[in-house]
């Protein structure tokens, strides 16, 4: 990460190249990540109850993420205008559990954890793309018609269809030919290291400063980034499931606001500009947050 805020600064990867890294990281190098990591899993019945876990608490997540944004940022800070109080709310309950959450989590503990936090962020779209308009519009004077084909639209994107494919590979028990493997393998590993030098690269055109001069978001993205992970904690840690799960929700709630975020706002007529500056603040908070979140989990559960 600090090589791309460098790389940023100096100018040796312009601005202007993000958006051509996100489409080579999303839509090439991470469905390369995932199909290899989850397909190498043998499934067994243990594994069959921990994914009905995962889909189910992760559904959960984000109704906890949700009731937790409303409160702190309608009931706590009062956000003004009332018109953002949406974007607040969503940008609260959102988590980055894909372009930053797939290649940390498989750096940090491996393909075993990758698998429930890929299951997650099926649970991140389906909340994104469906409820979402519904949050952003919160406060605001007009609502928002649903519709079906806006959902499938948004869902039908590359990581999603592959997550999708992998986990029904797995659960049939299908297994890519070797050759087919070791190339995906090869290009997935690309994800790790890209991913973060542009995270580094994003933040090094983010205006800090200015940003934190805003209270109510300054507050409203430490108060998400510090006391979500905890309050998930202790939550989960106490239920009879599965020690992977646990952890996938809990390291889930350590990672920044979703990138996305900021692109429905700006689809949906919302304060965009908010949101992409709740995203890169909580980023750049998760800068401390991510790694003690990482140590703490590998000691506590023996990882």
């Amino acid at each position: 990460m600090g090589v791309g805020f460098a790389a940023g600064k100096t100018g040796v990867i312009p601005q202007s190249a993000d958006k051509y890294f996100v489409s080579l990281l999303m839509n090439i190098t991470m469905p390369c990540m995932v199909i290899t990591s989850i397909t190498a899993k043998e499934f067994n019945a243990d594994l069959g109850m921990a994914t009905v876990e995962i889909f189910v608490l992760g559904a959960l997540f984000f109704v906890f993420t949700f009731a937790a944004g409303w409160l702190v940022c309608k009931k706590l800070l009062h956000v003004s205008p009332a018109s953002d109080l949406g974007v607040y709310v969503f940008c609260f309950s959102s988590i980055n559990n894909g372009f930053m959450g797939f290649p940390i989590t498989q750096a940090v503990f491996g393909s075993d954890i990758l698998y429930f936090v890929v299951l997650h962020n099926i649970m991140l779209n389906l909340y994104l793309f469906s409820a979402g308009p519904f949050v952003l519009a919160m406060g605001a004077d007009r609502g928002h018609e649903l519709s079906l084909r806006y959902i499938g639209k948004k869902l039908c994107n590359p990581t999603m269809i592959v997550s999708t494919l992998s986990v029904i590979m797995l659960l049939c028990g299908l297994k890519l030919p070797a050759l087919a493997f070791d190339t995906l393998e090869l290009i997935g590993s690309i994800t790790v290291p890209l991913s973060m030098i542009l995270v580094g690269v994003q933040l090094s055109g983010s205006n800090v400063a200015r940003i934190i001069k805003n209270r109510h978001l300054f507050i409203c993205s430490l108060i998400k980034m510090a006391a979500v992970p905890v309050l998930l904690f202790l939550a989960v840690n106490w239920l009879p499931i599965a020690t992977g799960v646990k952890v996938a929700l809990i390291f889930g709630g350590a990672f920044p606001a979703a990138v996305i975020t900021a692109a429905i706002a700006e689809e949906e007529g919302r304060n965009y500009l908010l949101a992409a500056e709740i995203v890169a603040l909580t980023t750049l908070l998760s800068v401390a947050v991510i790694p003690a979140a990482s140590v703490f989990l590998t000691s506590y559960y023996s990882l």
